[in-house]
């Protein structure tokens, strides 16, 4: 694939555009060059990423053009709004093309059941994430929940002893471990947060850009954000689904 522009788009009927990379912000000067880089590539798009701290007016603006979900939003309903530009491929262990696990954790020293330690209190990221809620209720472990805005946070919720269990992403996770907490456990994969563009017609360019500004991507970069391609799911990956339930 070459590297240079792709022919530019007509500018849209949102011209106030916006693209967040957000999910990983341990990584923020890495995206931020990637964005850049995909932004030289795609010949439009916002100068600079956004960073929002409330994701579903974001994820819902007409002019974004590119930003990254959870699968559980858009099968609450999100996917309507949306183009799927494609699945991240995690440079992580065990994990296949397209997908992402969470960790369990708990703090090094509790040695409880599982089940023991959710009861005492979960940090829960938001509760509409996949990765920091929904894997708990399928793993039917329940009790009290703290409300923490992100993993980061639920991450130092369980270090801090305010709540006892965890889901973490696991690309957080190898962003940034955290010495005082251990693995217990980690889920089955699943399909990645997807990438997602407003509009249908922006898809294609968007991928291409996309994919080419991943393989120009510097070692370091690639390092930093654990991001070494783009892949694609069946569209019932990312469907709605009615039994979908915060």
């Amino acid at each position: 694939m070459g590297t240079g522009p792709l022919r530019p788009l007509p500018m849209p009927v949102h011209p106030d555009m916006t693209a967040s990379l957000g999910w990983y912000p341990a990584a923020r000067p890495a995206w931020e060059r990637l964005w850049d880089s995909l932004r030289a590539r795609l010949g439009f798009g916002p100068d600079t990423l956004a960073w929002p701290e409330e994701f579903m007016p974001h994820w819902r603006d007409p002019g974004l053009v590119l930003s990254m979900t959870c699968a559980l939003p858009m099968r609450l309903g999100l996917g309507a709004h949306v183009s799927v530009v494609g699945a991240p491929v995690w440079d992580l262990p065990g994990l296949p093309p397209g997908t992402y696990a969470s960790h369990l954790v708990t703090r090094a020293d509790d040695q409880r059941p599982l089940p023991e330690a959710a009861a005492a209190g979960l940090a829960v990221s938001t509760p509409d994430s996949q990765s920091g809620r929904g894997v708990l209720r399928e793993a039917g472990l329940a009790g009290p929940i703290l409300l923490t805005g992100g993993h980061a946070a639920s991450i130092r919720a369980v270090a801090e002893g305010r709540a006892h269990l965890a889901a973490i992403d696991a690309v957080t996770w190898a962003l940034a471990p955290h010495p005082g907490l251990a693995i217990r456990a980690t889920t089955p994969p699943t399909p990645s947060t997807p990438f997602i563009t407003a509009r249908a017609d922006w898809r294609a360019p968007v991928r291409a850009a996309l994919e080419a500004a991943i393989a120009a991507m510097p070692p370091e970069d690639r390092s930093a954000t654990k991001l070494i391609g783009v892949t694609d799911h069946p569209a019932s990956a990312y469907a709605p689904d009615p039994a979908a339930a915060l």
